[in-house]
């Protein structure tokens, strides 16, 4: 852990935190990591250095960009970074508390627009909030993956979990959350091929969005935090150079508008979730599957189409498919048998009734007396 980290951990028990509102506590923690991360990668400052054209710079710059944030993230940025300096008593406070104010109103802007100041008015607006970093970052070199390498990669990510600071504040333990983390790593590979640093939009929704709630394993609770989840482990693999920035906010971009689809998906069994996630398919093509009959018609034009899809989310559980179906087989045909053996017992009691139901036998001396009758 490190000293800005440090900080961090000791400002969320201080009595400046606790002074904080409710909204303003929730965001705190993200709010500082994303700030410092920030401002240590653009402007080389550590948390107790900061100036005021630093500050404007990074408050319109990517840290407010990214399409995850809320409103309620933004209204909370200027009270926690004022609350933080305070904590740790810097000399400039003042000046440093007067350029958040002064930048607030265009740091809104930046977030409703999830771009930067520079994106949204052009380089050539050279104001104050776009100060010049001290030094340029050099440019980071692409990983070349291996299979040895993103093996390290995946015991890096499960000692991180344990102590990293963008795994705090989760609602998984860390044996949950590193089932989720891993298995997304895991997909991109095995099913995309992508590692991370290659990664494109459409494969990332369809692991993070599809793939991975039709895990057989996964808990419902997990598929509640596929999305915080996955935002935790970008964080992670942005600061520590194994993904740039442009990676990042497509990681961002790809769970966006996730969270609600996710959390109606743990809210079906999955046999359910299958038949939601074909619906979307469908939908994707411009059919309106509240019409049931065109629905059904576009589907029967499309069996092939339809079958690929769903084989293609399928199959990294294709032993366990495989094995379902078996049980499915099985049960079937041991209701045919149950159904044959009714119809065989019934068959026998009708044939039992039919030989019973001859007539009634009368003895000699009784058919004589009828007939003198």
């Amino acid at each position: 852990m490190n000293e800005q980290e440090q900080h961090i951990d000791q400002f969320l028990t201080s009595s400046n935190y606790h002074q904080l509102s409710a909204n303003q506590q929730k965001h705190a923690q993200d709010i500082l990591t994303r700030f410092n991360n920030q401002m240590a990668n653009d402007q080389h400052l550590t948390d107790t250095t900061w100036t005021p054209e630093a500050v404007k710079a990074v408050m319109v710059g990517e840290f407010i960009a990214d399409p995850a944030l809320t409103n309620q993230f933004g209204i909370a940025v200027v009270p926690v970074l004022r609350a933080y300096q305070e904590f740790l008593k810097v000399e400039n406070l003042a000046e440093v508390v007067k350029a958040m104010e002064e930048q607030r109103a265009k740091m809104n802007e930046c977030r409703k627009a999830h771009k930067t100041w520079a994106q949204l008015h052009g380089d050539a607006e050279n104001d104050e909030a776009e100060a010049t970093p001290v030094q340029a970052s050099p440019a980071k070199k692409e990983i070349t993956w291996t299979p040895e390498k993103f093996k390290d990669l995946l015991a890096n990510v499960q000692q991180a979990i344990k102590s990293a600071s963008q795994f705090n504040n989760l609602e998984l333990d860390d044996v949950e959350l590193n089932y989720v983390v891993q298995e997304f790593l895991e997909l991109m590979v095995q099913e995309c091929n992508e590692y991370p640093g290659q990664w494109t939009f459409s494969n990332l929704q369809r692991v993070l969005g599809m793939m991975m709630p039709l895990d057989p394993h996964i808990s419902i609770k997990q598929i509640h935090n596929i999305v915080p989840s996955a935002q935790a482990l970008f964080e992670y693999l942005k600061q520590n150079d194994y993904i740039n920035m442009d990676q990042y906010k497509l990681g961002l971009k790809a769970i966006a508008n996730m969270q609600p689809s996710e959390d109606m998906l743990a809210s079906l069994n999955r046999d359910e979730r299958e038949t939601q996630l074909v619906l979307s398919f469908i939908n994707s093509n411009g059919i309106d599957t509240d019409d049931v009959d065109v629905a059904e018609a576009w589907m029967d034009d499309h069996k092939q189409e339809v079958a690929d899809f769903m084989r293609g989310l399928l199959n990294p559980w294709g032993e366990y498919e495989r094995k379902r179906l078996l049980k499915r087989q099985r049960e079937m045909q041991q209701k045919q048998q149950v159904a044959k053996r009714s119809d065989n017992q019934v068959d026998s009691q009708l044939k039992r009734k039919k030989k019973s139901l001859q007539g009634i036998k009368f003895s000699k001396k009784a058919r004589r007396k009828l007939r003198r009758h």
